[in-house]
């Protein structure tokens, strides 16, 4: 379990991490980790590092800016898939659903009304602020390779590839991509509605419409 791209975590961040603390079951060893670094991609790749070497099943990102719902773990385990993450919109504008179609012009979002609320879509690419991988899924594709001064880097499983290359990619929609040109699906779990921290605190609604919270506001039903 990681917490990922930020030195700072927001207060109700903090204290959704404590709710899903308190949710894993007593018999499941868990690594907390947190990466902070001015890369998001360095950060991810870190994490990735870190749950091979230490030989770990599942490596779960939660950013420091998302609020998962307690529940979250446990739904996205039971789901059983390779790749899959909870729903959140982008939190600036415009908003949208970060799980994604990709279509001749590039990655679409999965609106609402296109999927059943609390349904597991197969999807092309998620992002990955509440996003669970097995950690098998690491050596079922190859990483990209990156060499500085004709010396290779570690490798990278995530690579920011916006305005690098056409058509780029952050990150997380990068590693997705990768991920089902290998073969490996991607999902987003509908049922696992995530808040994402701005100036306020958005959330999926389902229904076409957004819905939002001031800090410190439970999150909308």
């Amino acid at each position: 379990m990681t917490i990922s791209g930020a030195e700072t975590v927001y207060q109700e961040a903090s204290e959704s991490i404590k709710q899903l603390w308190a949710q894993f079951p007593s018999t499941l060893r868990v690594g907390f980790a947190k990466f902070p670094e001015p890369e998001i991609d360095v950060s991810r790749n870190k994490a990735v590092q870190a749950a091979l070497n230490s030989g770990a099943r599942w490596l779960w990102f939660i950013d420091s800016d998302i609020l998962p719902p307690p529940d979250a773990f446990a739904k996205l385990v039971a789901a059983d898939k390779p790749i899959i993450g909870g729903l959140y919109v982008r939190r600036h504008n415009p908003p949208f659903n970060e799980m994604l179609k990709l279509t001749p012009q590039g990655l679409r979002p999965i609106n609402d009304g296109e999927y059943q609320t609390g349904s597991i879509v197969e999807c092309d690419s998620v992002a990955t602020g509440c996003l669970l991988i097995r950690t098998e899924v690491f050596e079922k594709f190859k990483p990209f390779q990156v060499t500085i001064d004709g010396q290779p880097c570690p490798p990278e499983w995530f690579l920011w590839t916006a305005n690098r290359r056409n058509p780029g990619y952050s990150e997380d929609f990068q590693f997705c991509i990768r991920a089902r040109e290998s073969g490996i699906p991607v999902f987003c779990h509908t049922g696992v509605k995530c808040g994402h921290m701005g100036p306020v605190k958005f959330y999926p609604s389902g229904n076409g419409q957004l819905k939002i919270a001031f800090p410190g506001e439970a999150a909308p039903q």
